[in-house]
């Protein structure tokens, strides 16, 4: 608790808190004692999440606000949007208000500061949020339209866009969209203009994201200069740098490459198995050599990176949903993974009702039981919201 300095008002001596409000290098969370509505604001004073009614509502980098639901949150239309952003404001002059006249208020943090975001959320409704989105348009032109679930709090750089197959016949987000990768002096301008964007927001980041569908497929040379750059830009970060990568669509490197990657600040990858099933694999459009895929891998273990591989549930449909998962499993055995490694199961919603997509969530955990060492776990692609 802070004591209110000489020229504050003094809180109402024995009166309960009216408000609990913490002020932090990660900006600042208010939340009124009487029915729990609250605001979350960044460093820079920009509301990142509002409780309000029961409801939970979460902005996105892209200037759309998301309703979380049991299941994965929905996007509002933006005429509501422009709403929640003024109520936002709305919310913040009035807990602003109420600290300044002082009401009693249970206070962790530095008063000033945490009232300095609160008067510069109050400023900022549905007019200065459009702007935002524009301005977040240019730095991403493509969106972030997915980080594996444990790197949502990273903030995302583009070193590449698009995807190097796109042409796998069940993504989303990336397919018929050539891969680019930026110049030297294109992702410097990138970076400079994501740290303008973020402000002191980023320091409560503690990880970075290379952004596209596989930035780790940039040539050795290349992505060796992008990770200086990110390195030079955002300093040491404590989860380091993260990456996609499609191994089918990628330089082979041996332990020793993938250690001079780790070395310059790549710990941590992603990669999209898919099925261990080679012919469904090849369907899909991904390389039906397994083989080569479990030897990647292997090299990036030896190397001590972290690896995610993602797995999809259903994919094949009921009529091979048991060879999918036995050749899955298999495949994920042969994989030297560890206990940090991750296996994400990502339902295929439109392969299977939603109870067979439990049941193949459960047999699929189950015969995992004691073939890797690595901890399965949900990847629910439509929770994702991209936020910094």
């Amino acid at each position: 608790m802070t004591s209110p300095g000489p020229s504050d008002p003094a809180p109402r001596a024995g009166a309960p808190a009216t408000l609990h409000v913490r002020g932090d290098r990660h900006g600042v969370v208010v939340e009124r004692a009487a029915d729990g509505a609250a605001l979350r604001c960044d460093a820079e004073g920009r509301w990142t999440t509002l409780h309000r009614g029961g409801g939970v509502l979460r902005r996105a980098v892209d200037g759309r606000v998301h309703l979380r639901r049991p299941g994965g949150d929905e996007a509002l239309p933006p005429a509501d949007a422009d709403a929640v952003h003024d109520l936002a404001a709305r919310a913040a002059a009035e807990f602003a208000a109420a600290i300044e006249r002082g009401d009693p208020v249970d206070l962790v943090g530095d008063r000033a500061h945490a009232l300095a975001l609160l008067r510069a959320a109050a400023g900022r409704g549905a007019a200065w949020f459009a702007d935002e989105a524009r301005r977040a348009a240019a730095l991403y032109p493509e969106g972030i339209p997915i980080l594996p679930p444990h790197r949502y709090r990273d903030v995302v750089v583009d070193p590449a866009r698009g995807c190097p197959n796109g042409g796998c016949t069940f993504c989303a987000f990336y397919k018929d969209r050539p891969f680019e990768v930026l110049d030297d002096a294109a992702f410097r301008a990138h970076l400079d203009a994501v740290r303008a964007h973020f402000g002191r927001a980023l320091d409560a980041v503690d990880g970075v994201f290379l952004g596209s569908a596989s930035a780790a497929s940039i040539p050795d040379a290349v992505l060796l200069r992008r990770l200086a750059d990110v390195a030079a830009a955002f300093g040491p970060r404590a989860r380091g740098v993260a990456a996609f990568l499609d191994p089918d669509h990628a330089p082979r490197r041996d332990a020793a490459r993938w250690t001079a990657l780790r070395t310059a600040g790549l710990g941590d990858v992603t990669v999209g198995l898919e099925t261990g099933l080679a012919p469904l694999r090849a369907e899909v459009g991904k390389r039906a050599d397994l083989d080569r895929f479990v030897a990647d891998v292997a090299a990036m273990k030896a190397a001590g990176l972290k690896v995610a591989v993602t797995v999809l549930l259903g994919l094949g449909g009921p009529a091979r949903a048991e060879a999918h998962r036995d050749a899955t499993v298999a495949t994920l055995a042969a994989m030297p993974l560890d206990a940090k490694d991750l296996v994400y199961l990502s339902p295929l919603r439109a392969s299977m009702p939603p109870d067979a997509l439990v049941a193949e969530d459960r047999l699929l955990r189950a015969a995992l039981a004691g073939r890797t060492r690595a901890r399965a776990t949900p990847y629910p692609a439509e929770a994702f919201v991209a936020r910094t």
